[in-house]
């Protein structure tokens, strides 16, 4: 894929993360919004779904291990409300592959922990660009 020109992505791109883990999401977090990303940070896949502006983000950030909810079955919800906003999963899990999903979940970007900054960054934008084509 041919890399993104700034005028590929919105003005402001706004980054749901969820991560039960808060050193990784005040990490993530800082990292996103180095990057010229609006991020809101999530504990939890309930209280991303408690609030009605997660559907209006432009990419997911999903640890795929929550408590509660995990993240695969976050993203379900998500597109079963009618969003078809992009995610990433991140896992600390050695499993390479994603679980038994729907097929907008098995083609999703999986990137594990610890996670480098140029492969998140360009995860989002490969995302997003794809949601646009």
């Amino acid at each position: 894929m041919n890399p993104l020109n700034p005028g590929d992505l919105p003005n402001v791109v706004r980054i749901a993360l969820v991560d039960d883990d808060l050193s990784m999401r005040k990490a993530l977090s800082r990292l996103l919004s180095t990057h010229g990303y609006t991020c809101k940070t999530y504990e939890s896949g309930e209280e991303a779904l408690a609030d009605p502006a997660l559907l209006r983000v432009d990419c997911l950030v999903v640890d795929i291990q929550l408590g509660g909810i995990d993240g695969i079955e976050l993203c379900e919800r998500v597109h079963a409300l009618g969003s078809s906003v992009p995610h990433v999963f991140i896992t600390a899990s050695t499993n390479r592959n994603l679980p038994e999903s729907p097929s907008h979940i098995r083609d999703s970007i999986l990137l594990f922990k610890p996670i480098e900054e140029h492969d998140l960054i360009d995860s989002i934008q490969r995302s997003i660009a794809a949601r646009l084509q």
